[in-house]
C-alpha cells in the first residue's frame, strides 16, 4: 500500500513539473504538433478508449443455463491468461519449520515450503491456542509493501485479529517482497514473464494454491473450512484465486476489485501484477467473480480510493450478485465500503471479521465485528522471520530463473526453418498467422493521406513534419527529408529510435543517406518521441486490451510503409530501426510484404536475453506469448527474400554477440533465405565494420 502512495504521490508531482515546464518552454521545432499532444496522437488514450470500448461489451447471463454453459469457457480463458492452464505440476512442498515462538493467546510458526522446485516461499503460521478441534484457516496475502512484506504493521493487525476470532492464519511474502524481497524476484519481472505466458499472478495464485496444500496437511486446519483474504496486491490475489483454486470456502478482498472499465478509464497507472493479456477481451471482472458462485466473496473497498473507484466496485457486485442468484445465494456476494481511501482500513478488517464468522464458523449473521487493540510487536524481531541470517537458501530459484527456464524450453521446442522452398512458404504462412493471432490479431487497415503540419530548415534542408493516420482513431507524427533535385520516384528509408525524431535524424547512418538521393522519414511509433505517455501504464494497457504496444508500433510502420509507397514520389521502402526499435523494424517487415528491405542495429539478438530483472529492455517490448511462436531469429527469417542486415545484435546487456551466440541468431535466417535463393540478401555484421554497416547496406540496397 505504501508503495502505491508514493507511486500517486511521486506520479502527481511529475506531471504537474511537466505541466509547468510544458507552459514555460518555447515550441520545439523537431515536434510535429506545434501546441502539444493531441488526443489523436496520444496512444495511452487510444488503449484506454478501446479497453472501455470492448469492456462494455460483456453482457450479463441471460439465465442460469446461460451461465452454466458460459463457465467453463470463462474459467479456461482466465486461467489461460493468468499462466495457470495447463495446471502446474504439483512438486514436493519441502516444507521447513526454522522457528516456533510463544505469544499470549497463539503460537507463531516460521514456515518455508516450495511451490515449484527451489521456488521458496517464507510464511509465518498463526495458531489459536486452547482450541483443541480442527480450526478453520485463513491465507493472508500481502499488498504492496515491498520491504516489510507479510510484516507490514496494516497486515499483522489484520493476521492477529483474524487469529483472536478463532482463525489459524498462514501470512507469507510474495514473490519480490519481504524475505523474498531479492534481485531476480523484482515485480516488473511479470513484463518479460508474458513472453512465455506467464504472469506475476500465475506466481502469486500458485503460493496460495500451494499454501492451501501445506494447510490440508495439518491436523489443527479443517479442510473444508480455507478461507483468502488481503489488501491491494493481497485484495488482488484474493479476487482471483476465489474462481481458480474452488477449496476457498470463503474469501474476502480489500481495495483491489473494481471493474476493468473504471479501473482502466479513471484509475490511473498499476502496477504489472494487475494486467492479464487480453483480459478485456474475454470477460468483466463480475465474471470471474460470478464464477466463485455460490461460495461466499466479499469486496470491501474506499470511498475515496482513488486507485480502484468504487462506483466500478459497486457496478462489479451488483452484476456478480445476478450470477450468484442464478443459485440461490444473491446474499454470498456482497460489497462492505468504508469512508476512506486506498487501505486495509479498520472497518474493513471488522467486516472482514464478520464474513468469515458468518461463513467460516456459523456464527454471526455477516454483521462487521469490533476490532480491539491489537498491539504489535517490533518487525525486527527474529521470530517473525524465516530465515534468521535474512538469506534465502544457496539453491533457491528467482522468478527470473523460472521464467528463463520456460523460454529456454519454448525456443528449443521450435521446428527448424526448412531450407526447401516449398516447406519455407508452408513454414512462413504458418507462423505469420501465429503471430498475427498471438499479437492480437491484424488490425483494420485505414487509408488516409498523410497530414501536412509545415516546415522547418534543418542544416540547409527542408523538414516537413507529417502526422499519417495509422488507425481510425490514432495518427503518428513523422518527419520527413526529401532530396530537392532528385528526379523521379526516389527510395525511402523509415528510421525508428526510441530517442524520438530528432535523434533519428541526428544519426550518423541517416546523415550518410540525406547526401543520396534517398527519402528519409523519422517516425515516432506510438508511444515514442514525440507521442511519449506513461510507459508503464500504456504498455500494461495494451496488454489489457490484448494488442501489445511492440505489435501496435509495428503495425505504425506498416501503415506507414504502405501509404507512402502508394504515393508517385516514392519507389522502395526501407526500414531502420536503432536499439530497442529494430525489433519494431523487424517486426514489421515478418508481418507485411510491404516492406522492401530491413535493417537493424544494436538490437537484441534473442528476447530471451530480455528476461531479467531489473528490465534490459523497454516495457513495450514485451509481447505476452510471443516466445510461443517465435524468437528474433524466426523473425528475421520471415524477412525473406527481402534484402536484411542484421547489425552489432547485441545480448542483454547491450554487450556484442559472441561468435557462437551469433550463429545461434543467424543460422536459422540463413536457412530462410537459401530456401528462397537469396541467400546473399541477408546479412551479419558485427565488430567495428559494423558502425558503417547500416549506412552501406541502405545504400547500397536502395540505389542501382
Amino acid at each position: 500500500m505504501k508503495f502505491l502512495q508514493s507511486a500517486i504521490a511521486m506520479a502527481l508531482l511529475v506531471n504537474a513539473a511537466i505541466a509547468g515546464s510544458a507552459l514555460a518552454a518555447e515550441p520545439d521545432p523537431w515536434n510535429v504538433y506545434q501546441d502539444g499532444l493531441p488526443d489523436s496522437a496520444n496512444a495511452l488514450r487510444f488503449n484506454i478508449d478501446a479497453c472501455v470500448e470492448i469492456s462494455r461489451q460483456h453482457v450479463d447471463p441471460a439465465g442460469k443455463q446461460a451461465w452454466e454453459n458460459a463457465k467453463e469457457p470463462l474459467a479456461n480463458e482466465l486461467r489461460d491468461a493468468i499462466g495457470l492452464l495447463p495446471w502446474p505440476e504439483k512438486t514436493p512442498l519441502n516444507v521447513q519449520v526454522t522457528g516456533r515462538a510463544d505469544r499470549d493467546g497463539y503460537t507463531i510458526e516460521n514456515i518455508a515450503f516450495e511451490s515449484f522446485p527451489g521456488f521458496y516461499v517464507t510464511a509465518n503460521l498463526y495458531v489459536p491456542k486452547g482450541i483443541e478441534e480442527p480450526m478453520p484457516a485463513i491465507v493472508v496475502t500481502a499488498g504492496h509493501a515491498m520491504e516489510e512484506g507479510k510484516n507490514y504493521d496494516l497486515y499483522r493487525t489484520a493476521q492477529l485479529g483474524l487469529v483472536r476470532q478463532g482463525y489459524v492464519v498462514l501470512a507469507y511474502d510474495p514473490v519480490g517482497q519481504g524475505e523474498r524481497r531479492l534481485r531476480g524476484n523484482g515485480h516488473a519481472v511479470s513484463y518479460p514473464a508474458m513472453l512465455v505466458g506467464h504472469t506475476n499472478l500465475r506466481y502469486m495464485l500458485w503460493d496460495s494454491i500451494r499454501s492451501v496444500d501445506y494447510l490440508e496437511t495439518r491436523a489443527d486446519v479443517d479442510p473444508k473450512r480455507i478461507g483468502i483474504a488481503g489488501n491491494s496486491g493481497g485484495g488482488l490475489n484474493t479476487m482471483y484465486a476465489m474462481p481458480v483454486e474452488s477449496r476457498f470456502a470463503a474469501g474476502a478482498s480489500f481495495c483491489c476489485l473494481c471493474s476493468y472499465e473504471a479501473w482502466i478509464k479513471d484509475g490511473g497507472n498499476h502496477c504489472i501484477c494487475n494486467h492479464l493479456p487480453g483480459i478485456a477481451q474475454h470477460m468483466e471482472q463480475f465474471q470471474f467473480v460470478g464464477l466463485a458462485a455460490p461460495r461466499p466473496f466479499m469486496a470491501g473497498n474506499g470511498q475515496k480510493d482513488p486507485i480502484f473507484p468504487i462506483v466500478g466496485t459497486r457496478d462489479t457486485i451488483r452484476r456478480a450478485q445476478q450470477i450468484y442468484g442464478l443459485y440461490d445465494s444473491a446474499d454470498q456476494v456482497a460489497l462492505s465500503e468504508a469512508p476512506a481511501g486506498h487501505g486495509w482500513s479498520k472497518p474493513l478488517r471488522e467486516a472482514g471479521y464478520g464474513w468469515f464468522n458468518r461463513f467460516l464458523q456459523g456464527r454471526g449473521d455477516g454483521s462487521p465485528v469490533a476490532e480491539p487493540e491489537i498491539p504489535l510487536e517490533d518487525r525486527s524481531s527474529k521470530d517473525l522471520y524465516v530465515f534468521k541470517d535474512g538469506k534465502l537458501p544457496a539453491d533457491a530459484k528467482t522468478y527470473v530463473d523460472l521464467v528463463r527456464e520456460e523460454a529456454d524450453r519454448l525456443v528449443q521446442g521450435y521446428a527448424d526453418v526448412p531450407s526447401d522452398a516449398d516447406e519455407y512458404a508452408a513454414w512462413a504462412k504458418d507462423l505469420r498467422g501465429k503471430l498475427w493471432e498471438t499479437l492480437g490479431g491484424k488490425p483494420v487497415e485505414f487509408e488516409s493521406a498523410p497530414a501536412d503540419h509545415g516546415a522547418f530548415d534543418w542544416e540547409g534542408r527542408s523538414v516537413k513534419r507529417l502526422s499519417l493516420r495509422t488507425e481510425r482513431d490514432l495518427e503518428v507524427p513523422a518527419l520527413l527529408i526529401q532530396p530537392e533535385d532528385a528526379q523521379g520516384p526516389l527510395p525511402l528509408v523509415i528510421v525508428l529510435d526510441a530517442g524520438g525524431k530528432q535523434a533519428a535524424m541526428k544519426s550518423e547512418t541517416v546523415g550518410r543517406l540525406l547526401d543520396q538521393p534517398i527519402a528519409v522519414l523519422a517516425l515516432d511509433v506510438r508511444s515514442l518521441g514525440e507521442g511519449k505517455v506513461n510507459p508503464n501504464q500504456c504498455a500494461s494497457d495494451a496488454i489489457v486490451l490484448g494488442r501489445p504496444l511492440l505489435a501496435q508500433q509495428a503495425w505504425d510502420v506498416i501503415s506507414a510503409a504502405r501509404t507512402l509507397s502508394g504515393q508517385e514520389a516514392f519507389g522502395k521502402v526501407a526500414v531502420y530501426g536503432r536499439g530497442s526499435t529494430g525489433l519494431i523494424a523487424m517486426l514489421a517487415a515478418a508481418l507485411s510484404d510491404e516492406i522492401d528491405a530491413v535493417a537493424t542495429q544494436w538490437t537484441i539478438g534473442s528476447f530471451v536475453d530480455a528476461i531479467a530483472d531489473p528490465l534490459p529492455q523497454p516495457m513495450w517490448v514485451y509481447a505476452p506469448n510471443l516466445l510461443k511462436v517465435a524468437d528474433v531469429s524466426q523473425l528475421a527469417a520471415l524477412c525473406a527474400p527481402r534484402p536484411l542486415l542484421l547489425a552489432n545484435p547485441v545480448d542483454g546487456k547491450k554487450s556484442s554477440l559472441s561468435d557462437a551466440d551469433g550463429k545461434v541468431l543467424f543460422d536459422p535466417v540463413l536457412a530462410a533465405y537459401r530456401a528462397t535463393a537469396a541467400e546473399s540478401g541477408a546479412q551479419l555484421a558485427t565488430g567495428k565494420e559494423s558502425d558503417q554497416a547500416a549506412g552501406d547496406f541502405l545504400i547500397k540496397t536502395l540505389l542501382p
